[in-house]
């Protein structure tokens, strides 16, 4: 099931642990990215149709209906009808979403929506150099229920500095009080280049793991199935798009600093905007700033590690589980792995600390 990211690098201001590609107050290259964007699809699109789409940023909710119009018709023009998708999710920053917007998602039949929170409490919100308030989300989310959306993501954060295990419950509390149908969250981390990087602002893996474990029961006793280590669905409301990647499935990328893979080869466009724009219109496509061939090996190793992340593992070939017996069996002796003929996978208790069982197959 392969699938279509489109990258959306514009924000009114980044956020204090941004380290995406992204511009903030530079809405005057929106219609050249737009047209960079179409250039790119034209370029890319005879490769293979994508079943999903993603539309990331960035805030893709900062463009505003006339520049939605253009991007969907763009879409449409070199993948055909967004409606024709098994799944298209689309990102959306809470004060940036207006009934218009919602409206306007709605007529382009996207199906699903990404809604960023990271926390209820203003004070974090405000650490986190977020535009939103609890409150704009609230309004967000009714919009989009009144609009027709029935299958809706709400994006959370874990480890924040000055949050609390209680911040995180009330949290928890808050959100699945709403009903959406998927819920994801990520422990904060501290990227070089970042303002919290330049003000010193720790990470805080111990507090992210605790507030991890108390989550898991919580959501679970919310009709939540936790099907990635990070992401949690009603069921049947597991998306589509990420699946793929932990299936290591063929995607293309579109925009600045979006990623595709086909068959082993990966590459990725370069993260500058500007220079995505420039250089998109040449013969082999916009600049790239890495590509590479993964070896049969690699390719194997890494689709081991992807699988894993899935909750309910990953079913090997017989050659692969044969080649990598060894390190399946050190990591199940050490209590990390569970194996079931070629069934494998991340022991409930283990998923946490589960880069100790990717580092096996990088």
């Amino acid at each position: 099931m392969p699938g279509l990211y489109i990258h959306i690098p514009f924000c009114r201001r980044k956020c204090r642990y941004c380290d995406f590609a992204s511009l903030a107050g530079r809405d005057e290259l929106i219609g050249p990215y737009l047209t960079a964007l179409k250039t790119e699809a034209e370029l890319l699109k005879p490769l293979f149709q994508p079943d999903t789409l993603y539309v990331g940023g960035g805030t893709p909710s900062l463009l505003d209906e006339r520049r939605l119009e253009e991007l969907f018709s763009l879409i449409n023009g070199a993948f055909g009808p967004v409606k024709t998708f098994k799944e298209s999710t689309f990102e959306i920053n809470p004060e940036s979403l207006t009934e218009g917007k919602a409206a306007a998602l709605k007529t382009a039949e996207i199906t699903r929506v990404s809604l960023g929170l990271q926390a209820v409490q203003n004070r974090l919100l405000t650490r986190l150099g977020r535009l939103a308030r609890f409150e704009d989300f609230l309004k967000a989310f009714n919009l989009l229920r009144s609009a027709g959306f029935d299958n809706i993501s709400v994006d959370l954060m874990t480890g924040l500095p000055g949050q609390s295990a209680g911040d995180f419950r009330e949290t928890l509390d808050r959100v699945t009080a709403l009903r959406p149908e998927h819920v994801s969250f990520y422990p904060l981390e501290i990227h070089k280049g970042t303002p919290f990087f330049e003000e010193g602002v720790p990470e805080e893996p111990g507090a992210a793991a605790d507030m991890f474990e108390m989550s898991v029961p919580l959501l679970e006793t919310a009709g939540f199935r936790h099907y990635e280590i990070s992401n949690f669905a009603r069921p049947g409301r597991e998306s589509l798009h990420n699946l793929n990647y932990w299936d290591q499935g063929d995607y293309l990328g579109l925009g600045a600093s979006a990623a595709s893979h086909r068959n082993g080869d990966r590459w990725t466009n370069v993260a500058s905007p500007e220079r995505y724009i420039s250089t998109a219109g040449r013969a082999a496509g916009p600049e790239r700033s890495e590509s590479e061939t993964l070896s049969s090996g690699g390719r194997r190793a890494e689709r081991i590690m992807l699988g894993l992340r899935k909750t309910a593992g990953i079913e090997l070939p017989e050659d692969i589980f044969i080649e990598f017996s060894e390190h399946l069996a050190a990591l199940s002796a050490k209590g990390l792995l569970e194996i079931s003929g070629r069934r494998v996978k991340i022991k409930k208790e283990a998923l946490y600390v589960s880069n100790a069982v990717f580092r096996e197959f990088v």
